[in-house]
Formats: structure tokens, sequence, C-alpha cells
């Protein structure tokens, strides 16, 4: 059974609030990468398409998901599909650490867009909090399975008057890792998102 969602309703607030979201969880992400200094998410839009859902199963909660047992909840899964127009806009630092550490440093933009997304999802939805995460697919471990499977990069490197020679696939890629690292630290099962049902009405 497929759904019908008004992608519509979503708005600028919800954006914004998604953008400060990722960008308090990113910041120390790129602590292991001498490469990469300090990097923000300074634009998001979640773009005029909505994903697909197919719901596959409707239940009672599964208690190893969300952690406890829940007379009152109720689990959906489903299969979710994405190729649309969403983009972020990430801005950072790229380093040259030779011959010495932060040698040379350029302020680099990217937009990140049109994501391909596909992957079985679960959605429950308990009295005082909603948990959702994707789970790894066809006997896939966590550590395998990403549901990000295709993005589009732009990228600019200094000022667009500057013509700076520089191989980018380093930057894209570990952009990419960035991503996928970040799906599977906080939506891939066993981990998940949990939001407080409260923070629906701010």
């Amino acid at each position: 059974m497929s759904l019908k969602i008004y992608w519509d309703r979503v708005t600028e607030k919800h954006s914004i609030k998604l953008m400060n979201y990722l960008n308090e969880r990113i910041s120390g992400l790129t602590e292991t990468y001498d490469m990469v200094g300090e990097m923000k998410i300074t634009n998001l839009s979640l773009g005029s398409k909505p994903p697909k859902f197919e719901i596959v199963q409707i239940s009672d909660p599964d208690a190893l998901i969300l952690g406890n047992k829940s007379p009152n909840g109720i689990e959906l899964r489903a299969k979710i599909g994405y190729d649309g127009d969403a983009y972020i806009e990430i801005q950072a630092e790229f380093k040259v650490n030779l011959p010495t550490p932060n040698f040379i440093s350029f302020p680099v933009n990217v937009k990140v867009s049109n994501p391909i997304f596909s992957g079985i999802a679960t959605v429950i939805y308990d009295t005082d909090k909603v948990c959702f995460c994707f789970l790894p697919e066809n006997g896939d471990s966590p550590d395998d399975f990403t549901p990000l499977k295709d993005v589009k990069f732009e990228t600019q490197l200094g000022d667009s008057a500057q013509q700076v020679l520089v191989d980018l696939d380093k930057l894209q890629n570990f952009i990419v890792n960035l991503i996928k690292t970040y799906l599977k630290k906080y939506l891939v099962f066993p981990n998940k998102m949990t939001i407080p049902l409260n923070e629906f009405s701010n």
C-alpha cells in the first residue's frame, strides 16, 4: 500500500530546524580528517518532490528497535525511495599540510544535491516519542549498508575570481563518506533517531 505525502506542507521552518540539528551533530566529525577544517551547513532544502512510501508491515513495536516494550505504540515498516531535488550547501576549509601543518587553507563551498535513497525503514510511534531507522537489507551488516545510492556535487574552491588547480575528488569522497558515516551512526539499525513528540509542537 502506497502513501500520499502532502510535501507542500513542508516549509522553510522545517528545513532550518533540520539544518540546525545536523550542524550540531557534524561539528566533531571532521576531527579525524586532517585535510578538512571547520565545516557547517549553510543552506538546506527538502525539495519539491516527496519521497515514495510503500507500507510492507504494520505491527506492535519491535522492542529491540524501540529499546523497551510498549503496549500503546505502533510500528510501520515501509519501502522508502527518493529521487528528487533536495539539496544542502556546505562551507568548509580545505587544508594543505605540506611542508607544515595548516600551511595553506582554502575556503570551499559544496552543493550536494539530487540524492537518491532507497531502503526499508521503520517508524515507531510511541506514547511520547517517534523512532526512525533504516534496516540493513539482504543480510547486509550495518557496516556494509547505506540507503544513499547516488548524489550530485557542485564544488567551488576559493573565490570565484581565483584560478586554483587542485584535485577535489578527495574532498568530494570525504563528504560522501561523511554522509554515509552520519547515516550509519544515527539512522541505520541498531542506531536510530528518536524525536520527542513535544518537539513537533515547537
